[in-house]
């Protein structure tokens, strides 16, 4: 391979997401996980077929799979949209045919069904779950599938690159090189590392969803050594009001957070954490708990635990969240169902599954979250003492999981 076919073959990454930037600057596009509006489907694939993006070769499979996830989260209408845009130019056409065909719905399947050139569509849909991430293409696919349904999975799939940071170096060393097949892998693998370096941190400055995402995907672990000093970069590059990378030349490099504010007090190290959902129930007898949860940004709320406690102390019970699974829309949906039971075991009182937390999440997902549900608990005189045992499901039901949350205190006479 000669020096210039290699670095074509390297930087193909790059140009192609230069590319796939301004196909998506199209405002419909690029904010469409953000605001869903479904209803301009037809009036923006005209658009796009105007504007050449339909039947360039350079960005037709990003308009497939992008089309194909709005056509996959609105099925009923598929039929009818394809219907109203069957005076496409023939190349336009077959682009949104095949966008249909990926999108894998009943309805495309019929409608495909239907057409003189179907075998041309009926086959296999992509699999975006298991795209080499090697080939040039892949990192703009799966940011097409995530500017269509704002999903973490793709970006997911694009922090996996940042494996190839250890092959840091290889474009340049291969000009020296014996161009062996294996030098030549290793420099494309650098250039893989490089677009998905650069497409992270560009995305993230400019969409707040992708930046919650990365802190999602660092702080709930797993990553391996690559992956975690590559995001931590990004992540201190993209949020530098929040996050600060530094590497001395002792070569150990630190990451952290400028503000203790999502740090865990101690009152939380015991939250119980299911499939990357945690909560914890914690009875306290402050009365100014309030004032404590709305600390400034600096400074960490410590608790006063409801353990022995006298009849004529009241107790609160909260109940605390991180990490709920975001809807489409951003949106988290954490439901709630409570029992009280006396030292005998009896339930002295209880509430029905009732809402928790709806709606966007302020701050970052895996921050730690306080539900507006909040229970008190003051004991009448005729209360038997002894342990009494506060149950909780709290559950994620976007995530559809449920954690089993207890918390005791000993109701003592004076």
């Amino acid at each position: 391979m000669s020096k210039y076919a290699l670095r074509r073959a390297c930087f193909s990454l790059l140009l192609l997401f230069a590319t796939a930037h301004h196909a998506f600057a199209q405002d419909w596009m690029i904010h469409y996980y953000e605001h869903p509006t479904p209803e301009r489907f037809v009036t923006e694939v005209r658009a796009l077929g105007a504007a050449g993006h339909l039947c360039n070769p350079k960005t037709t499979a990003l308009m497939s799979v992008f089309l194909s996830k709005v056509m996959a989260a609105n099925p009923a209408r598929v039929d009818g949209w394809l219907a109203d845009l069957r005076d496409l130019n023939d190349c336009d056409r077959q682009a949104l045919l095949a966008a249909a065909a990926q999108s894998n719905t009943s309805e495309a399947r019929a409608y495909l069904g239907r057409q003189p050139d179907a075998a041309k569509y009926l086959r296999k849909p992509v699999d975006l779950d298991t795209l080499d991430m090697q080939s040039p293409s892949s990192q703009d696919l799966l940011w097409a599938a995530f500017f269509a349904s704002g999903e973490e999975k793709p970006v997911r799939k694009i922090v996996g690159a940042l494996e190839y940071g250890k092959y840091a170096g290889a474009i340049e060393r291969y000009q020296k090189s014996e161009k062996t097949d294996k030098d030549r892998d290793e420099a494309v693998q650098e250039a893989v590392f490089k677009a998905a370096l650069w497409s992270l941190e560009s995305n993230a400055k400019q969409h707040r969803r992708v930046g919650e995402i990365l802190e999602h995907i660092y702080f709930e672990g797993g990553l391996s050594q690559q992956e975690k000093l590559w995001l931590s970069l990004i992540l201190s590059k993209a949020m530098p009001d929040k996050y600060e990378f530094s590497s001395p030349a002792s070569g150990r490099w630190t990451f952290k957070r400028k503000s203790s504010a999502q740090l865990p007090a101690n009152d939380f190290k015991e939250m119980l954490s299911k499939n990357g959902f945690s909560g914890m129930l914690l009875a306290t007898t402050d009365e100014d708990w309030k004032e404590k949860w709305n600390t400034p940004p600096d400074t960490a709320p410590h608790f006063t635990m409801a353990e022995t406690v006298p009849y004529d102390k009241k107790i609160t019970i909260l109940t605390f969240f991180a990490n709920p699974k975001l809807d489409p829309q951003g949106k988290a949906d954490v439901r709630c169902a409570y029992r009280i039971l006396d030292p005998a075991g009896k339930v002295a009182h209880e509430q029905k599954e009732t809402m928790c937390y709806a709606g966007a999440v302020a701050g970052v997902p895996h921050a730690i979250h306080l539900a507006s549900t909040v229970l008190g608990f003051a004991a009448a005189a005729d209360d038997p003492p002894g342990t009494w045992t506060i149950e909780l499901k709290l559950r994620d039901k976007v995530r559809d999981v449920e954690l089993p949350l207890t918390t005791k205190f000993e109701l003592k006479r004076q």
